[in-house]
């Protein structure tokens, strides 16, 4: 995460530490993340580019995906996944299926490791 405050960045930037901290993404995390930036662009996005950017299958999202649809918030065909209007208003609501989807897989391991 880069430093806030304008000052502060360009202080550290020009040291060569621009970053505040920095952490790896956990693997049950990246559908989560890519959708949170993917989704955001109205043009919506290659459906190939979700495994390509994150090594997980198109399926392991696939859940969100039919809530998403079945809510009218994403449309999708076999090439193309874009926001509808609808999703784009309610940008957060849309995401939140997404980060639902991770929960429940964080918590189906630990109940599967206890």
């Amino acid at each position: 995460m880069c430093y806030k405050q304008p000052k502060a960045y360009m202080e550290h930037a020009l040291t060569g530490h621009a970053l505040q901290e920095q952490h790896d993404i956990n693997a049950s995390e990246l559908g989560f993340e890519f959708m949170m930036n993917a989704l955001r662009l109205t043009t919506g996005f290659p459906s190939t580019l979700f495994q390509a950017r994150t090594g997980l299958p198109l399926t392991s999202v696939e859940r969100p995906l039919r809530e998403a649809e079945t809510r009218g918030l994403i449309t999708r065909d076999l090439t193309h996944i874009r926001p509808t209007p609808l999703g784009q208003r309610f940008l957060n609501d849309l995401l939140q299926l997404f980060f639902g989807s991770v929960l429940n897989t964080f918590v189906e391991g630990w109940l599967s490791a206890h």
